[in-house]
């Protein structure tokens, strides 16, 4: 199928600890202990190279721990020590320290960003590969502002110029632009059919919301959509209405898992089993869905479904 582009709709426009919780501290001191391990060194192995002063204060940074303040010549010196000095590394981990240290972009949003939404934008920008899958709703990162404002005004029904509403769109965003970043993750969403019908808004914001799937689907790379059908419940149950894996650069490191409510926050599994539980259900998932030339096919089929009735 030929790269092909549909005209908008007019006028729219230790490790478990870690796993716990994922602030970017927590981040940071996840990326500093995958590359102890993938060096085999133990912690008194770094302490007696004169790298850091104690097995204490090198848990404190492995950890996030609140009680050790990062200094950013320690982190470069630990990954210089690891065997990680090189440009790409030294780049991620000054970034994550900056976060850990002088707060993200987010912070001036604090009136409608919460913990969780909060660690959920750190995460994203710390992993190399995300997998998501929505059986109810399009994924956040790749609604339209249409389709957006509908979900949000939910809690402000009858104020649909409520300001909080611009708020939380204006966060989604620039959220979304992690995706047209130059350091992009691979980002694979599977949808559920029956979110893709649900009349969101009314026909025309779906039918935007629809053509802009099918826009990303055919042309993005690294930006792979792909719908879960029906049928395809016959032979896989999602484990939850919504969740995400998200996969990072450095060996070792552990997959993140996030759980996400119906438009109302989500939490962080911590428990390994947890987490091997869900990424082979995510695996399951990408293998009983459409592949892309049946999710553009099928898209365009809903799309029509959604054109002004005559």
């Amino acid at each position: 199928m030929a790269a092909r582009v549909l005209d908008p709709v007019p006028d729219e426009e230790p490790e478990n600890q870690l796993l716990g919780a994922a602030p970017p501290a927590r981040v940071l001191g996840m990326k500093l202990r995958a590359m102890r391990a993938a060096k085999q060194l133990r912690g008194k192995d770094v302490v007696a190279a004169g790298v850091i002063s104690s097995t204490s204060m090198l848990s404190r940074y492995e950890t996030g721990s609140r009680a050790a303040r990062p200094d950013l010549s320690t982190v470069v010196r630990l990954a210089t020590f690891y065997g990680r000095a090189d440009e790409e590394s030294v780049r991620t981990l000054t970034r994550l320290f900056n976060d850990a240290n002088q707060g993200r972009w987010w912070t001036d949003y604090r009136d409608v960003v919460d913990t969780s939404l909060d660690e959920l934008m750190t995460v994203e920008c710390a992993a190399k590969e995300i997998r998501t899958y929505s059986g109810s709703l399009v994924p956040g990162l790749l609604q339209t502002p249409d389709y957006a404002r509908a979900i949000m005004q939910v809690p402000y029904l009858g104020r649909p110029d409520h300001p909080t509403i611009e708020r939380r769109w204006e966060v989604r965003r620039r959220r979304q632009q992690l995706l047209e970043s130059p350091e992009a993750p691979d980002y694979s969403a599977v949808i559920g059919e029956a979110a893709l019908r649900a009349w969101v808004g009314g026909r025309k914001v779906m039918r935007g919301q629809l053509r802009h799937l099918f826009n990303l689907a055919e042309n993005r790379d690294r930006v792979y959509i792909r719908i879960f059908t029906d049928r395809a419940w016959e032979k896989v149950c999602p484990l939850t209405v919504a969740m995400t894996v998200f996969k990072f650069a450095a060996p070792g490191e552990p997959d993140m898992v996030y759980r996400e409510g119906m438009n109302s926050g989500g939490a962080w599994l911590s428990a390994a089993a947890d987490v091997d539980l869900h990424a082979a259900s995510m695996l399951e998932l990408i293998q009983h869905s459409l592949g892309k030339e049946e999710t553009l096919t099928r898209l365009d089929r809903l799309i029509r479904g959604f054109a002004d009735e005559r």
